[in-house]
């Protein structure tokens, strides 16, 4: 059959606007274009169920992210702001920092007010230690202390007189000199003393150590015990000083217990550490105030509207688990809670974190850490080098924080099935699954959710407005990226930066005030010149003719099949030469030059069979001895893969034998099945353009064309070049579906039916290959025979 315009025409639905600055959104959101998807993703967000994470699978530039982040987004307004997080000093155990916790937005007045309570604290106990009332408490504590010190003293020098001694002050300490007849003696003297007598002041000497010794204990406990109380007379007139500063705040913050605690256990130590506070040593009071007293504020919701949504760019260990960082003094790694970071769980906890599962997937941890995280529920900060028990630098244990939110990684289908397949708590953490489809049908609702599309891109963009004929062209290009005609793209990424692209091309036209359909077709020849060099190259060999590829005439054993050449920016299709030559055998054999070196992939290798076992299903009646037929890609020197070129090669190989030519001026793609029914196959656009500019570029003659699967009618999506001509009968396309019709086309013989004995009608292009194979198997027993006869 041979197409028209109107066979593969783009029916737009009536776009019933002038420009887009006519659209009027009113509910509908881009996103809506992804209704199943949508439906599964809202509802995973709003389940009261926190393990309902969500893996959103959709092809890569279809616009999932920010569909899926609009739809997050409106959800989350409706939803309360999390707790401000915020880590101090841990009183009890210092390598542990407390975790604490208040409404949005409080934690920044709380640390302000904190701040300015410990500055005034300052003050007031300096103030306090110079007090009438706390001296007199003082000089009482002194005296009494002072006065039973001196008590014991006397005592013990009394005990000493009575045992013949004074007790004298030395550098040595306290030093007991022996008394006789009044007098004291020397150490020379007490040598010329009768012997009774020394002995007397040996014995009493040792009595009087004991004495010395258990009053030196006493002194002993009694300075402790009047330290201890003028310690405990400072804090209780610093806690009793505090108490009125603290009142206000401890009010403010009593229902929330693990900061009014926090606040009790502040007021203590301030006043334990009353010394140093109210010394002149202004570093260490400011290291107090920085170090001790001071609050990290990790997460600080104030600026939220409703729950959060946090995107993961980096997905690395400490971006998602927070770290604590390190300062050098004295050429030691030091830390405190103060040094403490958040990750992006802490940024999402009560509300949503995004991320992109390859990226996940390609940091180091990462993935182990998501999946530990939503197990356990809980969000411990540490570095990596702890985690792993490969560091020794002292480090710190902040508490962890109790985690509620729900995950959503994006990625394609690949990713999915990946993870699912070997990871075993996938499907476990990842229950839901939301499936962006990449294309949607050409109708009117699905034409009014584009046109909110293009309408919200020209808001978020700040660009000029589309006229209604720039629509329809961004229409037909969606199509054609879809490679349907009666369906258009979803992959909105690509088609944004194609609105974003055409906005800078108008205003270099400058014509209009709107974006027009000549500045979308202008960026799409921009966007096209940026990737086609390969293709440039390509052609240029063809018109040069060091691409071996005739476009005119017939040639037996001979057709033009087309391929796509994908160089990772820019897909193209072009012809390629296949040749086909038949001999005499003694055996059945089709030789595949690309199949059989190892050339080709496996679908093309299964293809190649198809082809073998049509043919000889087809004609074995007509093989008696054997023949060969050898098939061949003239010129390609890669690997090839795909079934594409089932037809051509067929043709091909039948024509060698039945040796009528085939047309030069049609190309031919498309697969079969072993029946002879005509398959479809992929790159149809790229396919009927690529031979399209090959014969532009050799001789444009007027009565040249392709021929592709009926089934392959829905994807011709073409430039308007190439629809004028066909419009005006210089380029043809033909849909065939079965190998019978190609034949007719190519040849211009019938391609015959076999009548009840099976033999084809004379005149037929089945006749001839059947009677060819004859004469081939005739010529090989004939020159076997001739052998054996020898």
């Amino acid at each position: 059959m041979k197409l028209t315009l109107s066979d593969f025409e783009i029916k737009i639905p009536d776009i019933k606007i002038d420009n887009t600055s006519e659209i009027k959104i009113g509910s509908y959101q881009d996103y809506t274009i992804q209704t199943d998807a949508c439906e599964i993703l809202q509802f995973a967000l709003e389940s009261s169920n926190d393990s309902n994470n969500v893996f959103l699978v959709g092809p890569n530039r279809s616009g999932r992210r920010g569909m899926t982040r609009k739809i997050i987004e409106r959800i989350s307004l409706t939803q309360k702001a999390p707790q401000d997080l915020m880590y101090v000093f841990n009183f009890k155990e210092e390598k542990k920092p407390k975790l604490l916790k208040l409404p949005a937005g409080e934690a920044k007045n709380f640390k302000s007010e904190l701040q300015s309570i410990i500055n005034s604290s300052v003050q007031v106990l300096n103030k306090t230690m110079q007090t009438e009332e706390f001296q007199q408490r003082l000089s009482s504590l002194e005296k009494e202390y002072n006065e039973q010190r001196e008590k014991l003293w006397s005592d013990l020098r009394k005990q000493a007189q009575a045992l013949g001694f004074i007790l004298e002050a030395s550098e040595k300490g306290i030093v007991s000199v022996p008394v006789y007849d009044g007098k004291k003696i020397s150490t020379s003297e007490f040598e010329n003393l009768p012997e009774e007598i020394k002995e007397y002041f040996r014995k009493n000497s040792e009595k009087l150590r004991e004495l010395i010794e258990k009053t030196m204990v006493k002194i002993t406990e009694m300075d402790k015990e009047y330290w201890e109380e003028v310690k405990n007379l400072r804090r209780y007139w610093a806690a009793f000083s505090l108490a009125k500063l603290f009142e206000p705040l401890e009010k403010k913050y009593l229902k929330y217990s693990d900061v009014f605690e926090y606040l009790q256990n502040l007021k203590e130590d301030i006043a334990s550490h009353l010394s140093q506070l109210t010394s002149e040593n202004q570093n260490l009071i400011t290291y107090l105030k920085e170090k001790r007293y001071n609050v990290n504020i990790i997460v600080d919701n104030s600026y939220l509207q409703g729950a959060p949504v946090i995107e993961e760019d980096n997905p690395t260990f400490s971006n998602l688990v927070g770290r604590i960082e390190y300062y050098s003094q004295m050429g030691l790694l030091q830390t405190d809670f103060t040094m403490i970071k958040s990750g992006a769980f802490h940024r999402a906890n009560g509300g949503y974190l995004i991320m992109e599962a390859e990226k996940v997937l390609r940091k180091p941890y990462a993935w182990e850490v998501i999946k530990r995280f939503l197990s356990e529920k809980e969000v411990k900060i540490e570095n990596i080098q702890t985690a792993e028990g490969y560091s020794s630098v002292e480090s710190l244990e902040p508490e962890p924080l109790s985690l509620t939110v729900k995950v959503i990684l994006i990625g394609e289908e690949w990713v999915y099935n990946l993870l699912r397949v070997y990871d075993s708590e996938f499907e476990k953490l990842f229950p839901i699954k939301s499936q962006f489809d990449y294309e949607a049908e050409l109708s009117n609702e699905n034409l009014n959710k584009f046109l909110a599309f293009l309408s919200n891109t020209v808001e978020e963009n700040d660009i000029s407005h589309f006229t209604k004929d720039a629509i329809e062209e961004i229409i037909k290009y969606s199509c054609r990226m879809n490679g349907n005609n009666k369906r258009f793209s979803l992959r909105l990424g690509e088609i944004k930066n194609l609105l974003i692209d055409s906005f800078n091309i108008s205003r270099k036209n400058g014509s209009s005030p709107y974006i027009t359909a000549k500045d979308i077709k202008d960026t799409i020849k921009f966007r096209e010149k940026m990737f086609s060099f390969h293709k440039k190259k390509l052609f240029n060999a063809i018109k040069e003719q060091k691409i071996d590829i005739r476009t005119e005439g017939s040639e037996v054993g001979q057709i033009n099949g087309l391929t796509v050449l994908d160089t990772g920016d820019f897909t193209f299709g072009h012809p390629v030469k296949i040749t086909a030559k038949s001999y005499r055998s003694s055996s059945e054999k089709i030789i595949n030059i690309h199949r059989d070196i190892d050339l080709s992939g496996k679908i093309y290798k299964k293809s190649s069979l198809i082809i073998e076992n049509y043919f000889k299903h087809k004609f074995s009646s007509f093989i008696e001895t054997g023949f060969g037929v050898s098939l061949n890609f003239e010129q390609v020197y890669s690997i090839i893969e795909g079934d594409s070129a089932t037809i051509a090669e067929t043709l091909a190989l039948m024509s060698s034998i039945a040796n009528i030519p085939l047309k030069q001026n049609i190309a031919i793609t498309g697969s079969m099945n072993q029946n002879g029914e005509v398959l479809p196959v992929g790159g149809i656009i790229e396919k009927i353009e690529g031979f399209y500019d090959a014969c532009k570029n050799l001789n444009f003659t007027g009565d040249q064309g392709v021929i592709i699967p009926s089934k392959n009618i829905d994807n011709i999506v073409l430039k308007d070049e190439i629809n004028e001509d066909i419009q005006n009968g210089k380029f043809h396309i033909w849909a065939i579906d079965n190998i019978d019709e190609g034949i007719e086309l190519m040849t211009d013989y019938k391609a015959g039916t076999p009548n009840e004995n099976g033999e084809y009608e004379e005149g037929t292009f089945y006749y001839y290959v059947s009677e060819n194979l004859k004469k081939l198997s005739k010529e090989e027993k004939k020159e076997k025979d001739e052998k054996d006869n020898k």
